[in-house]
Formats: structure tokens, C-alpha cells, sequence
């Protein structure tokens, strides 16, 4: 049987805790009345969900605007795919990742994956705070010049 403590360290217990291991950050908003919450970094399966929900809401948005869901027909001078631009409502795709990484002050998730839509619905400029914090934690560069997050996981 493995060994699970060492010198008085509980190995198991840290290598379980995600608290220990996603990079996370206590934060005060103050709009909501100075509540503190905590945000963490995207786990592999909520990277995974993500680009799935990200490659839904590309191929909608194609086919909305008479476009084929996968485009192969025009390619630039080095072979690539050349992909026509398209919008897409992203309230819903950056509420799923508040929704997973939006924590209680006792780390405790705020939402459920159904509270999606409403906090889709509420979507403004303080969960769009925190959700480039989440972002900033999960080593997705945002801002001016970066890759849209949205974009990025739509080409997978």
C-alpha cells in the first residue's frame, strides 16, 4: 500500500485540494457591496467544456449568417484556412466561465452550470472583470493584441 504521509504532511489531501493547486485570487467588489469572493483558474475539464461550448456558438453563428459550419474553401498564401469573420454572443460562453470559477469566501462554487443563462442574462462590466482575472489565472493572455479567447477555442 502507498505511503501517504510523510513527515507529518498530508500528501494526498494536497494533491486533492484545488484550492492548493489552481492558481486563484481573493477579490472585493465593490458593487456588490464590498462582497468578497474568490476566482480560480479553469480547470482541464472546464478548458474542455469551454471549447466545446466555444465551437457551438462559432458554428451557430456561421450558419446564422449563411455561412458553411466549417470552412474549406479559401486558404492564404502559407495553406491556412481563411475564415470569414462572424459574430457571436459571448455573454454566454464568458458566463460558463464565471460560472465555474466564481467561489464563495469558504471556496465554495456561487453557481451551478444551469445558472448559465441567468448569468448570461446579468452579464456586465463586473462579471467581465472577473472573468479576464479568470482568464489572467488561467494563463490566457486578454486585452489589446491578444487572442480573443473566443476565437481561440473556436479554431479547435
Amino acid at each position: 500500500m502507498a505511503r501517504t504521509k510523510a513527515a507529518g504532511v498530508d500528501l494526498r489531501s494536497m494533491a486533492l485540494d484545488p484550492m492548493r493547486n489552481f492558481k486563484h485570487e481573493r477579490l472585493t467588489i465593490e458593487e456588490w457591496d464590498g462582497a468578497q469572493v474568490v476566482v480560480r483558474a479553469l480547470s482541464a475539464g472546464d478548458w474542455v467544456e469551454y471549447r466545446r461550448r466555444a465551437s457551438l456558438a462559432v458554428a451557430e453563428a456561421r450558419q446564422d449568417a449563411g455561412l458553411p459550419v466549417q470552412n474549406s474553401e479559401a486558404e492564404d498564401a502559407e495553406g491556412a484556412p481563411i475564415e470569414p469573420r462572424v459574430e457571436i454572443h459571448s455573454s454566454p460562453l464568458y458566463a460558463f466561465v464565471l460560472v465555474r470559477a466564481l467561489l464563495d469566501e469558504s471556496n465554495a462554487r456561487v453557481f451551478t452550470d444551469d445558472d448559465v443563462p441567468a448569468v448570461a442574462e446579468a452579464f456586465s462590466p463586473v462579471h467581465d472583470r472577473l472573468v479576464g482575472k479568470v482568464f489572467e489565472l488561467s494563463g490566457v493572455a486578454a486585452g489589446a493584441g491578444a487572442e480573443d479567447p473566443v476565437d481561440a477555442a473556436g479554431k479547435g
